[in-house]
């Protein structure tokens, strides 16, 4: 089949643009393979964070310190523990008093940082 001269190069530009196309599809699904390697790191180590928050708070209760009480320090693997229990205000001759507790347990440079908080009841001292 003969070609007109108007259709010369046609070929050429067709090819070029259609490598556009797939460079810019592919830098796309690259973006979000990475963006969610990225998440399931990060949920990871979240989920790291809260089993190691809640086996410390566990024993905080058992603990139940009727003082002031504040722990903190490193934790293993790059995590980061703070402890503390505060007692609450109760009235004058109450048998128990409540103490809240709370443990928070911190990673990487970027703060992240997860947050446990629970009361305990306690005999008043």
């Amino acid at each position: 089949m003969r070609q007109t001269p108007d259709d010369s190069g046609f070929l050429l530009l067709e090819t070029l643009i259609a490598f556009v196309i797939a460079a810019l599809a592919l830098a796309v699904l690259y973006r979000a393979a990475f963006d969610g390697a990225a998440s399931v790191a990060v949920s990871r180590q979240e989920t790291a964070a809260l089993d190691r928050a809640q086996s410390r708070l566990a024993a905080l209760r058992v603990m139940a310190p009727a003082h002031r009480y504040v722990h903190t320090g490193p934790d293993g693997a790059g995590f980061f523990y703070r402890e503390t229990a505060t007692r609450l205000a109760a009235p004058h001759g109450a048998a128990m008093v409540a103490v809240r507790i709370r443990v928070t347990e911190r990673w990487g440079t970027a703060g992240r940082a997860v947050t446990l908080t629970s009361l305990v009841a306690v005999p008043a001292q």
